[in-house]
């Protein structure tokens, strides 16, 4: 019997300590609302994404040390161990296995080319911070800012060999919801800042209310196969066109 196809967790309201919030095997999504120190310790055959959503952190290792403002990442492979310092900083950590050597890479959002994807009604950009083109094995990450009142994620599209994580923002004290459905149901959440959720199976359209922005982090895991931004297009939906994409989409 198929678990659940998605899982809704709503925003930390205090400083914590990185809590999972999913795992499968070798593969986790983690977050916190760090006050203070934490570490991740990367063995050989590990990778991670360490994304600074809210606030300012500090990700440091033998390498180096990274200052993170809102919206940077850091991607490393092991083995290393890394030091997460934060002052009411949410930080959501993605990790999975790794074929990569030891690798140490840092991503600022105000570097990222941002990709305008979709049509009036289901536009957003789209910021690709590791993409399919980088050396992570099993792990993709980036951020989806849509327009006001409008769908994003859109026309509804499905990748059951990838596990994502949206975790989402800038909607300044209005709402989204988010929707997951498969053939046996749907999931309807109303999401607001810092909630996220976590995909496990399904399409995934969601959208603002008027005069709102849905945005989000996503964080991509590669639970099958080997890793890429293929999906599925929900069909009866083929006819909406995107333009340009960062996914591969099967019609």
């Amino acid at each position: 019997m198929l678990g659940p196809r998605s899982v809704l967790y709503k925003a930390l309201s205090s400083s914590t300590p990185l809590i999972e919030l999913w795992s499968s095997d070798l593969y986790f999504f983690k977050w916190a609302f760090l006050d203070g120190k934490e570490e991740v310790k990367l063995e050989t055959g590990r990778e991670a994404v360490i994304a600074c959503l809210e606030g300012c952190c500090s990700v440091g290792c033998e390498h180096g040390l990274a200052e993170l403002a809102a919206k940077d990442l850091v991607y490393a492979s092991g083995p290393m161990t890394l030091e997460l310092k934060g002052r009411s900083s949410l930080v959501v950590v993605g990790e999975a296995p790794s074929q990569s050597k030891e690798l140490w890479l840092v991503r600022r959002f105000a570097e990222l080319k941002p990709l305008l994807v979709g049509a009036e009604g289901y536009r957003r950009r789209v910021y690709s911070a590791l993409g399919v083109e980088d050396p992570s094995t099993s792990l993709l990450a980036g951020f989806t800012e849509g327009f006001p009142g409008e769908w994003t994620s859109y026309p509804p599209h499905r990748h059951d060999d990838k596990v994502e994580i949206y975790v989402y923002y800038g909607l300044g004290g209005g709402l989204g919801v988010q929707v997951v459905e498969d053939e046996d149901g749907a999931d309807a959440y109303v999401v607001g800042d810092r909630d996220a959720v976590v995909i496990l199976r399904g399409y995934h359209p969601n959208a603002a209310a008027p005069g709102y922005c849905i945005c989000y982090l996503w964080i991509l895991c590669q639970v099958r196969g080997e890793k890429s931004m293929r999906a599925t297009v929900k069909p009866g939906f083929e006819r909406f066109q995107v333009g340009p994409t960062h996914l591969t989409l099967q019609r």
